[in-house]
Formats: structure tokens, C-alpha cells, sequence
């Protein structure tokens, strides 16, 4: 299974940042061989104020 470099991330999201500003990056590896050693990231699907999360940030499931 993939293991994170951190236990938990956590971070602080300044207000009006600029569409496209980092928030906070993760990292993750596989102990695996090839394509099995492949990590690719996503955020669950959830609502803030009613809208959908990925209204508000998105990830770049490469390189987290």
C-alpha cells in the first residue's frame, strides 16, 4: 500500500488567493515494482457552504 511522507497534512488557506495558488502539496510512495508502484492522488467528493469542494481546489493527481 502507498504510504504518505507525513501522518497528516494540514494547512491554512489565506484568503482571496489567486485562482491556481498552491495550498499545500502531498507525498505518497509505493514500495512496488512498475506500474504497481504508481501513486496517483484525488480528493473525495464533499460541500462547503453547499457547493462542491472541487469548486474550491483541485489536485493534481501526478504529483499530489
Amino acid at each position: 500500500a502507498p504510504v504518505f511522507a507525513e501522518e497528516r497534512y494540514s494547512a491554512r488557506v489565506a484568503e482571496n488567493n489567486a485562482a491556481g495558488a498552491l495550498v499545500l502539496r502531498v507525498r505518497a510512495t509505493d514500495a512496488d515494482w512498475g506500474q504497481n508502484a504508481r501513486v496517483r492522488y484525488r480528493l473525495w467528493e464533499g460541500r462547503v457552504r453547499g457547493a462542491p469542494l472541487s469548486s474550491y481546489v483541485s489536485v493534481q493527481a501526478e504529483t499530489g
